[in-house]
């Protein structure tokens, strides 16, 4: 059986009369990617016959983006394939990659025991207190509840009675005065507003 073309993918999409419109568009926009999608299965995924599933995914989405839109052109709706081709793909490639364990609880205990034997908690606090010896108090609690509670910088502003931005900024020169006393090399640009 061969496998389908692209035009036979549109099946997904149905007649509407309001989107009339829509099928000859999205069938000229998946022709001209589905040489593109057929190489990002196979180099994504490793195969290419899940090209045809996340295309038909890719149209759906598509035909829901633009029934909502007045016509587009077939370039726009080239773009609105590609976008939603590429996250069927990311996410089929995460799904995919996700670890499964088998076994009872006893196998699994015997992989923390090993991991909770490299790491002492005591130690990790004596460290951090180490590391951060020279660090001003205020931005000590600002990199320990960004950094380690993961608390926004709004609330870090807040709790300190310091701007947003003077916090993240007298934190990120502290980083970067750690950084460099610790001889981390620093690795493209930083985000601190992660």
């Amino acid at each position: 059986m061969a496998s389908p073309s692209p035009s036979d993918l549109l099946w997904v999409i149905g007649f509407k009369p309001q989107g009339r419109w829509i099928v000859p568009i999205v069938r000229e926009a998946v022709r001209a990617e589905w040489p593109m999608a057929l190489q990002a299965a196979q180099t994504q995924l490793g195969d290419g016959v899940m090209a045809h599933e996340l295309m038909e995914f890719a149209i759906e989405q598509t035909h829901e983006h633009l029934a909502a839109r007045p016509p587009v052109t077939v370039e726009e709706a080239r773009k609105v394939v590609r976008t939603c081709y590429w996250n069927a793909v990311r996410r089929q490639k995460r799904a995919t990659s996700r670890l499964i364990l088998h076994g009872d609880g006893a196998d699994l205990e015997s992989l923390v025991a090993s991991a909770d034997s490299t790491t002492n908690p005591v130690d990790a606090r004596l460290d951090v207190d180490t590391i951060l010896r020279d660090t001003p108090d205020d931005i000590r609690r600002a990199l320990l509840a960004r950094y380690g509670v993961r608390e926004q910088w709004d609330d870090v502003a807040k709790n300190l009675n310091r701007s947003k931005d003077a916090i993240r900024m007298a934190s990120r020169r502290e980083l970067n005065r750690l950084r460099r006393q610790l001889g981390i090399r620093q690795h493209g640009s930083e985000n601190d507003s992660d």
